[in-house]
């Protein structure tokens, strides 16, 4: 004999509808794989506490043999020494718990990827980005315990102080990164020629000279002519009348004979 329980009459439930994205989530989703595609994928580790207040720190999604190389390329050095030595730098300077809780991964891969999308250089650059990441993350908490009044005469002026360092590190990597580039300013510059300017310049014409008399104007400042102007005309005139010719008459230079001179006149 079967016995009707409230189940049975319990009504099915109704399917859920899955709501598909609409064109601007779409727009922000291929964003955001363009962004990912064109940045460095920053390094992510899990954090295991063991006996004797020791840490095993196991890379998370990529092979244990590519871990060491993550590490080194998100921090522009080429010694594993050195990355695993920032890494402990950038554990100490995020944990700002007490010692006796444990590290958070979610902490150390969020300060990690900082440091990662400074995208260091070289070491100088590595240790400048994980200063800034500590500073960072202090400052952040010392505003955190400024909302108490308890704390505030302590941890505000601390705070200030230490937003006035993030710019200043900020600036050092900006002109540590620029040393040596050359700038290069390409200025374009407008000439505005009125139509009385114009007519100036094509005439030629000049105002007059201190003192009130005309400036003649040098050849290579005059402009050129058009050919009509350039043209000279010669007319020939009547020759000039001559007294004497016999007396004008000179002996040309070079000839090979000199001619005689005529007599002279007896009176």
């Amino acid at each position: 004999m079967t016995r009707d329980t409230p189940e049975a009459g319990k009504p099915a439930a109704l399917p859920v509808t899955k709501l598909e994205p609409t064109e601007a989530e779409q727009a922000e989703i291929r964003a955001l794989a363009e962004r990912k595609k064109a940045r460095r994928q920053a390094p992510r580790f899990a954090v295991r506490q063991q006996e004797g207040n020791q840490l095993q720190m196991m890379p998370t999604g990529m092979h244990a043999e590519v871990a060491g190389a993550g590490l080194m390329n998100a921090l522009g050095t080429v010694d594993l020494d050195l990355a695993e030595c920032l890494l402990g730098q950038i554990i100490n300077a995020t944990h700002l718990q007490s010692s006796n809780e444990p590290i958070s991964e979610k902490t150390l891969n969020a300060a990690l990827a900082a440091v990662t999308g400074i995208g260091p250089r070289d070491e100088a650059e590595a240790m400048l980005a994980t200063q800034m990441v500590g500073v960072h993350w202090l400052v952040m908490d010392l505003l955190r315990k400024a909302n108490d009044r308890a704390q505030r005469t302590d941890a505000g002026p601390l705070a200030v102080k230490l937003l006035r360092t993030f710019p200043a590190q900020l600036e050092a990597l900006k002109r540590y990164r620029s040393a040596g580039e050359q700038r290069v300013v390409v200025q374009h510059q407008h000439v505005n020629v009125t139509a009385e300017q114009a007519a100036v310049q094509v005439t030629g014409g000049a105002g007059p000279a201190p003192g009130g008399r005309g400036a003649a104007s040098k050849p290579e400042e005059q402009p050129h002519a058009p050919e009509a102007a350039r043209s000279v005309t010669y007319e020939p005139g009547p020759p000039m009348p001559c007294q004497d010719p016999a007396r004008d008459a000179v002996p040309a230079a070079g000839s090979e004979r000199e001619s005689a001179l005529p007599h002279a006149r007896r009176g």
